[in-house]
This record gives structure tokens, sequence and C-alpha cells, in this order.
């Protein structure tokens, strides 16, 4: 709604306070309290994200999303968590809002997750999404800092390195990196050398012990263990990103396409080809399941040996090999510290009426 009232928010229910009627100032005797929703409203602090004010419920478990109502003439209170219930179960202990460069609420869950929400109502986009923290990392806290074209989201991630309990400070990185794969970062707890070419890379002190992953001059590079604040390279790089590892994985939703007498919902399907559209992308797995993925071409004859693979934007044609099931799922990940954006996914399939 509109911020023209006060929004008391309590342990039982959700209030507006005004000056009686319109936009009067609040004065000893006029002012007007009505009680709009009885969700309750927990201790951590709401966020209020374009017209709407987000509240996570008493119980920790839900997100609501408070917003004016035109048929009731009042807020109305949509439960978000709906949409995916599995995700925030078992309490969200922190949340914070980025309005940039996309629009995403953040959680942090009692687990230690970093959690996102997607949450564009003008383009009609809400969407959850889950993100483990590389190296088994503990997110205690969040925050975000305006900073230019973007908005900084700061977390604090506590790990245990080398026998002992610390906690570092960290950001997310934009998703935005320009045309040039060296550039990509996408490992956690990472830092960048830039610098003259060399096979030596030092100042990974904070990653002491730990398995790291590597992209060097914008090809992946095999993993390394941090020993004494530094990695040895098999050859020799002036770009190189270093830090932990983590997967990006999308699945599909339970295939409808329609069936002779009416939906395929339970019915047997089988997916014979896909066709995945990306965008900027270099690696990827593609198949039924995360135990059967095949890993796509992207590197074609007409590519130098030595040079890294650049990125590449259209479609790819996969030939799918799975069984005859009611699911008929396609699972798209990347484990590589690589950039993937998946576009659209289309399957050619078939159903079979009982």
């Amino acid at each position: 709604m509109p911020a023209r009232f006060l929004q008391v928010l309590t342990t039982g229910a959700e209030f507006t306070l005004s000056g009686g009627t319109g936009s009067q100032p609040v004065t000893p005797t006029n002012v007007n309290v009505l009680r709009e929703t009885t969700f309750g409203t927990s201790d951590i602090r709401p966020v209020r994200a374009g017209n709407s004010t987000i509240l996570i419920q008493k119980g920790q478990e839900k997100v609501k999303e408070i917003t004016f109502n035109l048929d009731t003439d009042g807020l109305l209170g949509i439960d978000l968590t709906i949409l995916a219930d599995h995700i925030p179960r078992g309490g969200l202990t922190d949340m914070v809002w980025q309005q940039e460069p996309e629009l995403i609420l953040w959680f942090v869950h009692s687990d230690g997750r970093l959690v996102g929400l997607t949450y564009d109502r003008a383009n009609a986009a809400v969407g959850w999404h889950d993100h483990a923290i590389g190296g088994s990392g503990i997110v205690e806290s969040i925050t975000a800092i305006p900073s230019g074209a973007e908005d900084q989201v700061y977390v604090s991630v506590k790990r245990t390195i080398d026998g002992s309990t610390v906690r570092h400070i960290e950001f997310i990185k934009t998703i935005e990196f320009g045309d040039d794969v060296a550039d990509a970062f996408f490992v956690d707890s990472g830092l960048t050398y830039d610098s003259t070419a060399t096979s030596t890379i030092t100042g990974l002190n904070h990653l002491e012990g730990q398995v790291v992953s590597i992209l060097a001059d914008g090809a992946t590079h095999p993993d390394r263990t941090v020993s004494g604040g530094a990695i040895t390279l098999d050859r020799t790089a002036s770009k190189v990103h270093v830090g932990y590892s983590y997967s990006s994985t999308v699945e599909t939703l339970r295939l409808e396409a329609g069936a002779d007498d009416g939906v395929a919902q339970g019915k047997i399907k089988r997916i014979h080809g896909v066709t995945a559209r990306f965008f900027n992308t270099v690696g990827a797995e593609l198949g039924p399941d995360t135990d059967n993925l095949d890993r796509l071409p992207f590197r074609d004859s007409s590519m130098a040996m030595n040079k890294a693979v650049p990125l590449f934007t259209g479609d790819k044609e996969i030939y799918f090999p799975s069984g005859y099931e009611t699911d008929a799922r396609v699972v798209v990940r990347q484990s590589q510290p690589l950039p993937m954006t998946v576009l659209a996914i289309m399957r050619r399939s078939n159903t079979f009426d009982a």
C-alpha cells in the first residue's frame, strides 16, 4: 500500500495508525488505529519492497507480503512461501532487500544457508532459490549497502579453517562481468590475481588447508589444496580466480505436455530430445537427474586449443537418454567456476495414454 499510514507490526497482529482520514497528521484527538491482519510478526526487521511490506511471520517459517487490496479497502497478507514452502522450513533468522542490479529478498536460514527470493511484482517474477555456501560455510548475518549501480550484499560466514573457527565478511559479486570469460568470478570466498603471468598464487591464508577451485585466464584448472597460503598452477596465467567451488542446478517441474484424454500428469512420458538455450555460457551438464548428466560440448575444432573457450549464446541440441516415467524432468547443472545462464529448456516428448 502507499506509505500514507504508519504500520504497526506486533507478535499478534498488524495494524495501521493514521490521523483519521486521508493524509492528515496524527494529533492527540484524531488517532485512528485499525487492525488489518492477524498473522503476527517475528522480531526480524521487516523491509519495504516496492509498494509492499515484507515480514517474516512469528513462527519464522513463512514470509508475508503485506499490500493494499482495493476489494477489501485494507491490507492483504499474501503468503510468499507457498511457492516453495520446503526452502524456509526450519526458520529464517535475517532478511535484507537488494534493489540493484536485481530485485531480490535475501534471507539467512537457521541452518546457515543463504536463501534468495526474486521479487519483481511488476513483471510477475516471484521465485525462491537456495544457495549453499562453499566450504561448508554457515551464514550468520546479512546486510545490503548501496554501492554505485548496485546494492552490495555482505554476509558474515563462519567456517573451520586449519582447525580454527573463523568468520569471513564476504560480498556477492555482480553476475554481470562483461564479455570476457577471464573476468567471470564464480567461486566462494575467493580472491583474484591480476598481474604478470605466474604459476604461483599467494595471499590465500584465509583458505589454508582447503581444496580450492581455479579459473586461470578464463580456463578451468585442476583443483589445488592451499598450503602456506599459496598454490602452484600447472601453467602460468595473468588473471586467476581462486576460491571454493559450488554447483548451480536447475531442475524443471514435472512435464505437462497434454494428452488425448486430458492432462499428462500421472501418465507415462518419455523425453527423447532437449534444446537448451544459453546466454554467455561456458560449460554445463544436462540430463534426466543429477546422477545421469552429460557434459555439453562448447569447444569446437575451429577454436585454438591454447585459448579459453569463448562465451556461447544460442541453442544446444541434446540427445536425451531418459526412460519411460511419470515425472519426466530435465536437470541442468554447472559444476565448474564458469558462467551459465539458461534462458529456455525446450523438450520433445511423448505422452502414453493408458
